[in-house]
């Protein structure tokens, strides 16, 4: 799997948004949300911002696999969280983000193939969930990104898989030989 798989996964969560409502045009896009960033929050655009990374935890720990190499561990399967807020009037704000709720409720799971051919060659399917951070797991959020809170969605995406990388030496031993010497 591609290092940019991670960055096609936010292409593609925003491509379910942009499909889903043709009529606002392009209004979404990527922005990491920090005040360290360089690039201002763009005025009257939906900002959907990659904020976590994890290892799934459902599906740690599994079995090793047969790599071209041998056994090799099976591939990582990601959870990857998202804000997505609305940059504008804050009644506008609820309207546009009411539009992303019923875009991804709509589409919850992802079939790759007819959307993304290059993402789908190495991710089967990619589930799509709405959270519910509590007050103080909000606050930290918005707080990390150096930002005010703001009206936003929370949303976990489960990704699979991420094969290991092939490594030179890697493989199954073939032979184990022991040559008794005779003792003296």
């Amino acid at each position: 799997m591609g290092p940019v798989v991670i960055r096609e996964v936010s292409e593609a969560l925003r491509d379910v948004v942009h499909e889903a409502t043709p009529d606002l045009g392009t209004w979404v896009v990527l922005h990491s949300l920090s005040q360290a960033d360089s690039v201002p929050l763009p005025d009257n655009k939906c900002i959907l911002a990659l904020v976590a990374v994890a290892e799934h935890p459902h599906l740690r720990n599994r079995p090793l696999v047969e790599g071209a190499a041998g056994l090799v561990r099976a591939p990582l399967s990601l959870q990857l969280t998202f804000v997505i807020t609305y940059v504008g009037d804050h009644d506008e704000t609820q309207t546009r983000l009411a539009r992303v709720v019923q875009a991804f409720h709509t589409t919850p799971i992802l079939r790759l193939p007819e959307r993304h051919p290059t993402l789908a060659a190495e991710v089967g399917t990619i589930v799509i969930r709405l959270l519910a951070p509590s007050a103080d797991e909000r606050n930290q959020i918005w707080g990390a990104l150096g930002r005010p809170g703001r009206l936003a969605l929370f949303y976990e995406v489960d990704v699979a898989p991420v094969p290991m990388l092939e490594r030179e030496g890697a493989g199954r031993v073939r032979e184990h030989r022991i040559d008794w010497v005779a003792a003296p």
